[in-house]
């Protein structure tokens, strides 16, 4: 007989499994759907509960899927303006598999987190009509209409901006058809200083809203800057007025 406590522990959708860690640190967690329909866009929640203080902050989160076409879904860089460690995104996938979360922190402590997602074959590999890349752009923040100053709120970005990895899946593999064309970078800075730079790949999908955090220091400008594989860039900016 199956014991309640196997159960839940066979249960559990992530794995959290630290490689090297320092006394009180955290590992990364990882919120994935068990299953998707959509293989074009899976939703993906990674963060790490861990103190942003500026000695010793959580520096980059890394996600891949091992198993996939394009196996790197993006490297995001945070800093303590980021407040915490925490991000939103959607990401294609061909077949699903295990979702592994690499984080870094400024101390050399690295810690690894794992989950599984099931999806409809072909994510990686759905050809589009035609990319438009005239219509690239439209960026957009959209924040809480109150904060105060220290307070950690949800930023959330989004761009218009056609994704593809080049690949079809055509007699049960994968090839490449065309060039990728995707989102490279996405940077947001306040007053100058960045909160956060996120490296994006291919394998993330169209027109992206990414969500992640920033702890309000005061009166001022939020920035975001998308750039292209192209070498194309937009801007969005937001002011900041602390209540």
């Amino acid at each position: 007989m199956l014991t309640r406590r196997a159960f839940m522990a066979g249960a559990a959708a992530v794995l959290c499994v630290p490689r090297r860690a320092a006394a009180g640190d955290a590992v990364p967690r990882l919120d994935l759907p068990i299953l998707t329909e959509d293989p074009s866009a899976v939703p993906v929640i990674v963060w790490v509960e861990h103190p942003m203080d500026p000695g010793h902050y959580i520096r980059s989160l890394h996600v891949t899927l091992p198993t996939d076409p394009v196996p790197d879904k993006g490297t995001y860089a945070f800093t303590p303006l980021s407040g915490r460690a925490w991000l939103s995104f959607q990401m294609r996938s061909g077949a699903g598999g295990t979702v592994v979360a690499d984080a870094e922190d400024t101390r050399g402590g690295r810690f690894t987190a794992r989950g599984e997602v099931r999806v409809a074959e072909g994510g990686c590999g759905v050809a589009p009509d035609k990319i438009n890349k005239e219509r690239a752009g439209n960026a957009v923040i959209r924040i809480p209409r109150s904060y105060r100053v220290g307070e950690i709120v949800e930023v959330r970005a989004r761009i218009d901006h056609s994704s593809h990895t080049g690949l079809v899946f055509r007699n049960g593999n994968y090839v490449r058809e065309m060039p990728a064309y995707y989102l490279t970078r996405m940077l947001a800075t306040f007053g100058g200083v960045p909160v956060c730079d996120f490296k994006l790949t291919s394998a993330v999908s169209p027109n992206p809203l990414i969500r992640f955090n920033l702890k309000v220091p005061g009166p001022g400008t939020l920035t975001i800057v998308w750039k292209n594989s192209d070498g194309k860039s937009w801007e969005a900016v937001q002011q900041i007025t602390p209540v």
